[in-house]
């Protein structure tokens, strides 16, 4: 940041569980959330909830989740909420809803969204990308194959297809102004892109912009120009060079990854 003045956001930590499913990680380790499973003791949101505050980056803290409960379970969560630190956001049926709930008044802007399974990001990674995301009204945070198969080849089996590459999702978005808002919309419906149908892909896109992603005829900085003028707010990309950036706990395959990455950089503090 220039200056010598650091930037303050407002981090919205997206943690609510799909209307009617119980999530098998929760399942299995008897806890009623996924971001309540615990890795070396400590749970997926208290891990996520700790690297943001040590970004130096955080003035508010918002979790959104369907109910409290949860969250009061947690000690760690529980002891921010009590201090002022974290506020709970009741989520609504999608993802883009509940991201404008959570941006409804004036100062919860600028905002980074992410997931409260999004372990393996550290404080320096959220300087990284929030640098680079002040050149945009709203960005999203990409990996590219090579970055990640660098270390972790087995870490993400799906990616994004552009003429230039193939890149995948960190689950981390930047929403620096009230007009990048409208760019939310793209997580309506979930924000699941790679797993997404047809007609919804059409719906969130347009018909040329959808037929051409799904055939990778474009650049990633052309499909993100198009996509800038699609909801009338400059949506830019932040590549990250972190190979860890896109693994975040989603099944059991990627909670041993996240588990033995955590444990490797445990061991090298400890080193």
């Amino acid at each position: 940041m220039s200056g010598g003045q650091q930037k303050k956001y407002h981090f919205v930590i997206m943690a609510a569980q799909r209307a009617g499913v119980v999530n098998p990680l929760a399942e299995a380790a008897c806890v009623s959330h996924k971001c309540l499973v615990e890795i070396d003791g400590k749970s997926l949101i208290e891990r996520t909830l700790t690297e943001i505050l040590a970004s130096g980056l955080a003035r508010r803290i918002s979790v959104s989740i369907e109910d409290i409960a949860p969250l009061t379970s947690d000690s760690y969560v529980r002891g921010l909420m009590d201090a002022g630190l974290v506020r709970f956001v009741k989520s609504t049926g999608n993802l883009f809803d509940s991201v404008a709930a959570a941006l409804a008044d004036d100062d919860d802007l600028p905002a980074i969204i992410t997931t409260a399974d999004n372990v393996l990001f550290r404080g320096e990674m959220y300087r990284y990308f929030a640098e680079r995301a002040e050149q945009h009204d709203a960005s999203a945070a990409l990996c590219s194959k090579e970055t990640l198969a660098s270390k972790y080849p087995e870490g993400q089996p799906r990616f994004h297809r552009f003429r230039d590459g193939q890149y995948t999702n960190c689950n981390t978005f930047g929403i620096m102004n009230r007009k990048a808002v409208n760019a939310a919309e793209i997580f309506r419906g979930g924000g699941q892109f790679l797993k997404a149908s047809p007609l919804r892909a059409v719906i969130t896109f347009g018909l040329l912009n959808a037929i051409g992603y799904r055939n990778g005829w474009f650049t990633l900085e052309g499909a993100f120009r198009r996509l800038s003028r699609k909801f009338h707010a400059d949506i830019g990309v932040v590549d990250m060079p972190f190979p860890e950036a896109p693994i975040d706990v989603d099944n059991e395959k990627t909670l041993a990854i996240a588990s033995r990455i955590i444990a490797g950089r445990k061991a090298a503090t400890r080193a």
